[in-house]
């Protein structure tokens, strides 16, 4: 909670808004408002809050691993001295697990001794099926070639057979024409050479078909079942190369690496199932037990110097702005007469429930505060030049859970209403504030002295208030003011 030791009386802050009016604007609808300008004040104040004393240098042991606690070495409030031991876990539950993995581990590396000497089969059944087509290749060539010169020679036979023939059917119609002869001899002679001719044509169009058709067909077909064996081979020695290349695991031995890692963290932790003190100092808390299970990164307890400590304060978090470092803490202990002497220390960089922790150093005294006291502090800030507005000119709206907000803790946003004086039109405007008392607001961000605010009476801004909403959905539709002479 802040105070305020200078703060300005509302009536000079209501003769400064009636000064800072800029003119009379009205709504569309008839909706009565004013313009502010927003006013730069020297206030000076103070932060009150409350917090308590504190170990400074408290470390705070965790779990290194998840297991079950089997000794305890220590108790609460012992002075350790660092490299002491404080705990050890029960290694069973672990050794178990070595060797079920280790099983495991064993059961993939028989599938993969399995699953090579399958591939090594197949591929020696495909280079015998490529020697086999090499010799079916060389075969086909030489049936190919035998084929061919058989047509060519019965061709030639044939075209002797036609010239002989034509010979005789020439000598048989001489002699029809000497009348040695009956024309049925020189019929059938004739019926000879057409026969002949027949088997002439039909072998040159054997010869053409074989030639142009089912030879290339007989040597596509088989470079293409050669084609499929080489494919075949490629495929079987890449797959037997991804076996023995660390880069290209299959499932099998990515199994495999992940049981080993297992196995590797699995014996790390049992070769340092004993937790030692990492520095030295007292047992401050013990949060562990013989026989407990706990969990990794769990605290399990507290080693700190009793001779450092310090104050660590609650601060509300719309004052996060005005701490720094260096300032000065009167801290109120009760029955302590004066207040103790100190100075902020360190502000910490985020606020959790909309609170930012704040170290103090205490310069006095130190000898009369204890770890766990409850103290109230009052925090003295420079004097500053704050940028103020009428609190009424503020509306508050909930931000909804997927906002992005500027620190942990900051769910509400604040508006005011400007105005644009050359298009009339007002709309929403987003700002962020510092300190509200019941006279003023002060505005960290997001206005400056010339900005034109709407001011005017309680229901107007209401009015204007309850479309912050459809403004957000970008719905409603633009609200201008009409310009009239003003003071």
């Amino acid at each position: 909670m802040e105070k305020v030791r200078d703060i300005l009386a509302l009536v000079v802050i209501l003769g400064l808004l009636g000064a800072s009016l800029a003119g009379i604007y009205f709504l569309q609808k008839g909706i009565e408002v004013q313009i502010y300008n927003p006013q730069h004040r020297s206030v000076v104040r103070t932060i009150d809050a409350v917090g308590e004393i504190r170990f400074v240098d408290n470390k705070d042991v965790f779990a290194p691993f998840s297991g079950r606690v089997s000794e305890v070495y220590v108790r609460k409030g012992a002075k350790v001295e660092a490299g002491n031991p404080l705990f050890s876990y029960s290694s069973t539950a672990w050794e178990e697990a070595i060797a079920n993995k280790q099983l495991q581990v064993k059961r993939y590396e028989d599938q993969l001794e399995v699953k090579i000497a399958q591939m090594e089969r197949e591929l020696s059944q495909l280079e015998e099926n490529r020697l086999d087509w090499i010799l079916r290749e060389k075969e086909l060539e030489y049936f190919i070639e035998r084929q061919k010169q058989d047509l060519e020679r019965l061709i030639k036979d044939l075209g002797k057979n036609l010239e002989r023939e034509k010979e005789e059917l020439a000598y048989l119609e001489d002699l029809l024409e000497g009348q040695h002869i009956s024309r049925r001899d020189v019929e059938q002679a004739q019926d000879r050479v057409d026969v002949i001719k027949r088997d002439l044509e039909r072998a040159k169009e054997d010869l053409d078909r074989f030639i142009l058709v089912e030879a290339p067909l007989k040597e596509e077909n088989l470079e293409r079942e050669g084609e499929r064996i080489r494919n075949n081979i490629a495929r079987v020695k890449g797959e037997i190369e991804k076996f023995n290349d660390p880069g290209a695991l299959n499932i099998v031995q990515e199994e495999i690496k992940i049981l080993e890692k297992d196995i590797n963290r699995l014996q790390e932790q049992i070769s340092r199932r004993i937790v030692e003190a990492p520095k030295g100092g007292y047992l401050t808390s013990l949060n562990i037990e013989k026989g407990q299970q706990i969990n990794v990164d769990s605290k399990v307890m507290s080693i700190n110097d009793p001779e450092l400590l310090e104050i660590v304060l609650k601060v509300d978090g719309r004052n996060y702005h005005r701490l720094e470092e260096g300032l000065d803490v009167e801290v109120h202990l009760e029955d302590v007469h004066p207040p103790l002497s100190g100075e902020v220390n360190w502000i910490s960089p985020w606020a959790e429930s909309n609170l930012v922790e704040v170290g103090v150093l205490l310069t006095d005294r130190r000898d009369l505060i204890k770890p766990g006291m409850q103290v109230e502090a009052t925090i003295n800030l420079q004097g500053r030049r704050l940028l103020v507005i009428p609190p009424y000119a503020v509306f508050e709206r909930k931000l909804p859970d997927t906002r992005m907000v500027i620190r942990e803790g900051e769910e509400i946003a604040h508006y005011v209403f400007l105005v644009d004086k050359d298009t009339r039109e007002v709309y929403p405007h987003r700002i962020r504030i510092g300190q509200v008392t019941e006279d003023f607001v002060e505005v960290i961000s997001g206005l400056s002295a010339s900005s034109n605010l709407v001011i005017g009476d309680p229901g107007a801004l209401n009015q204007l208030g309850a479309k912050l909403s459809e403004w957000e959905r970008r719905q409603i539709e633009e609200l201008k003011v009409n310009f009239t002479e003003g003071n």
